[in-house]
């Protein structure tokens, strides 16, 4: 009698705990099978990621994620050469801890005009291959005020211009001279019109003797750069005082 009341008990108890780890792994089967469901739905939204990799990362509600910029970042990226009023300026604004001796820095200007009328008179000695580069009123740049700075030559501006322009320009050091000689602007070179033709300069309407790579310029002055057709004698200079090894 007490053996049948003790494997009776016996019974009851595998039978709790049977029923017990049934429960058990059922609880576990739902969590696993839900967390797994969230976490694919999530990863297939697009939207699975760590608390670092949310920091500058916005969504648009599509399940793409958006680079954050800040305005600043904006602002800083459009910055750009500040443009000028009236001329050209060929250089942005100077560097508050340069160590350039202030006059170097600041600015002059000075006024600068490229023509060549002159072939005009002279169409039947001028290259018939090069009429299409002829400007229609001889004016290959028309009068305006650029800006320079201390020290820089006559022929510094027009390199900066023409390149600043894009307007071509062609010359060669001559050592002899001490100075650059200007072949060709705008694509009319000397001998273009004949063979005394080419290009001469002056500067407040006076021809210098000297080289423009030899000019030192200063503010208010005027430069225009004339292309002769007889060694400057048709312009009112004088083409060999200009390109000898005198001067300044």
């Amino acid at each position: 009698m007490v053996m049948k009341k003790y494997l009776k008990m016996l019974l009851i108890l595998l039978l709790c705990m049977t029923i017990f780890a049934a429960c058990s792994d059922n609880k576990n089967d739902n969590y696993e099978s839900g967390h797994n469901i969230n976490r694919n739905a999530s990863t297939e939204s697009g939207l699975i990621m760590d608390s670092d990799s949310t920091s500058n990362i916005q969504h648009d509600g599509k399940g793409s994620s958006i680079n954050k910029m800040d305005n600043a970042d904006e602002d800083k990226s459009s910055d750009s050469i500040p443009s000028s009023g009236s001329g050209t300026s060929f250089q942005s604004t100077p560097d508050k801890n340069s160590t350039q001796n202030s006059d170097e820095k600041t600015p002059h200007y000075c006024t600068v005009l490229i023509t060549c009328n002159t072939i005009f008179d002279n169409l039947d000695k001028f290259d018939q291959t090069k009429l299409e580069v002829l400007p229609k009123d001889g004016i290959v740049y028309k009068a305006e005020e650029v800006e320079f700075f201390e020290g820089d030559s006559a022929f510094d501006v027009l390199l900066r211009l023409t390149r600043h322009k894009r307007i071509h320009m062609e010359f060669t050091e001559t050592p002899i001279y001490k100075s650059a000689y200007i072949e060709g602007i705008n694509n009319i070179y000397e001998f273009d019109s004949g063979p005394l033709s080419g290009w001469m300069y002056k500067v407040n309407d006076k021809f210098p003797n000297c080289g423009s790579s030899r000019y030192r310029l200063e503010d208010g002055d005027v430069i225009e750069w004339i292309y002769t057709c007889d060694l400057g004698a048709d312009i009112g200079g004088d083409w060999n005082a200009q390109n000898s090894d005198k001067g300044e």
